[in-house]
């Protein structure tokens, strides 16, 4: 059954017990990313990367922690299980208050989110290579203790109603913008909180918006039960960039809600997600995790296919990414935009052929970045040498412009995955 208490009154309360605690993100137009979607009405971005602790999960760490000291239950501490996002929240908001806390986190949690929770105070533990593992880690913890109290990431009320106030504010900064209409909201999916309460807020405020939530591929369960129209569990397949989606267990107070409030729920794979996020460095300047980029990626690989008279915000939910990472992702998507690629042309291994090649790449305005010579290529006859050039190029169109400029000379290029 859904939770009664989760509605827009309940959000609203929750944003005046918080709002010492959080801050009020940017909400960004972009015209250039108009332009890019080719969208007519006006995109936006709602900054969470900017929250304290890097993430939307502030927000309702803060409204479970103060409703319970509103109601006179201090805990002994607080303990909360994450893989990275949720863990920071509660440890900062804990320590604002006062109370210790304890957080499990899986083995394989980024660096970056590890060291800052311990950095806010919180007692650390690593167990287990998946959520579920750290999970009943944290409820054992819990048992030992009895004046302990746990914190859900996503199965609580309070939790739910604490990240619905980014609703609001998206209402209420769109107001600013002149936009009084239904809108168009792009959410990342991991448990649902965030979608649960935001899109609460935002039905309530701007009746007839339309909302649509994106998940990992590698943590399919929301969507498949949102096809299904029915709970469905299903294993996270391994290595994510949206580490924090990478839920298997779905709740039936998320889902019940979700349910009814999403137009669709649809899955990202990880190229698509890199690809986001180079995106969204260079078109924005604004750096994302990849479950903050998951909602843009279904929309740049088409798995959400937007009205494109109505205005759209997308939902950046988190910025607390391995910097170690950046450099593979940026490289992941060049190579998907085609920026840069590799070609492969057989040639007569004999003096000048290489200088030829040269001049006709450079004919076509692509950069040469490296270039192999593979006598033993399995396309290689006596006399033949296969050549590599790793190439940049402006993108696909001029990639194929190359290519096209290439067989025009009577050159056979062909592109190496």
């Amino acid at each position: 059954m859904r939770g009664m208490s989760v509605d827009l009154k309940s959000i609203e309360v929750a944003r005046k017990r918080i709002s010492e605690h959080v801050l009020i993100t940017p909400l960004i137009r972009s015209d250039a990313f108009a332009k890019l979607l080719h969208h007519d009405a006006p995109v936006f971005f709602k900054v969470e990367t900017l929250q304290h602790t890097g993430s939307f999960k502030v927000r309702g760490a803060a409204n479970k922690i103060l409703s319970l000291l509103e109601q006179s239950k201090r805990p002994s501490k607080i303990v909360a299980s994450s893989a990275g996002n949720h863990a920071q929240a509660v440890a900062y908001i804990a320590s604002k208050v006062g109370i210790p806390s304890h957080i499990v986190m899986p083995e394989g949690a980024p660096l970056i989110k590890v060291s800052s929770t311990k950095a806010f105070g919180a007692e650390v533990e690593l167990k287990g290579a998946y959520y579920d593992e750290a999970y009943k880690r944290a409820l054992e913890i819990c048992e030992a203790d009895p004046k302990s109290v746990f914190v859900h990431p996503y199965k609580d009320e309070d939790i739910i109603c604490g990240q619905g106030t980014l609703g609001i504010e998206v209402h209420q900064q769109l107001l600013e913008h002149k936009i009084t209409g239904p809108i168009q909201a792009v959410i990342p999916i991991g448990g649902g909180g965030l979608f649960s309460g935001a899109a609460t807020a935002l039905r309530g405020l701007r009746p007839d918006s339309v909302f649509w939530g994106a998940v990992a591929d590698a943590a399919p369960a929301m969507a498949e039960s949102f096809k299904a129209r029915k709970i469905v569990n299903a294993p996270v397949k391994g290595y994510t960039l949206a580490d924090g989606l990478a839920v298997k267990t779905v709740s039936e107070l998320n889902f019940d809600l979700i349910k009814d409030l999403a137009s669709d729920v649809v899955s990202v794979l990880e190229n698509d997600i890199a690809m986001a996020i180079s995106v969204l460095m260079e078109n924005r300047k604004l750096i994302t995790e990849g479950a903050g980029a998951t909602g843009v990626a279904a929309v740049l690989s088409r798995k959400i296919v937007l009205e494109p008279a109505k205005p759209v915000v997308f939902v950046l939910c988190g910025g607390n990414i391995d910097i170690n990472k950046v450099s593979q992702i940026i490289e992941m998507g060049l190579r998907e935009s085609r920026r840069w690629y590799k070609l492969g042309i057989t040639v007569d291994d004999k003096p000048g052929e290489l200088a030829v090649l040269t001049k006709k790449i450079a004919e076509a305005g692509a950069n040469i970045l490296e270039v192999h010579h593979n006598r033993s290529h399995s396309s290689c006859q006596l006399g033949k040498t296969y050549i590599e050039f790793d190439l940049e190029t402006k993108g696909f169109e001029h990639a194929a412009k190359v290519e096209k400029l290439l067989r025009d000379k009577g050159i056979v290029a062909e592109e190496i995955k």
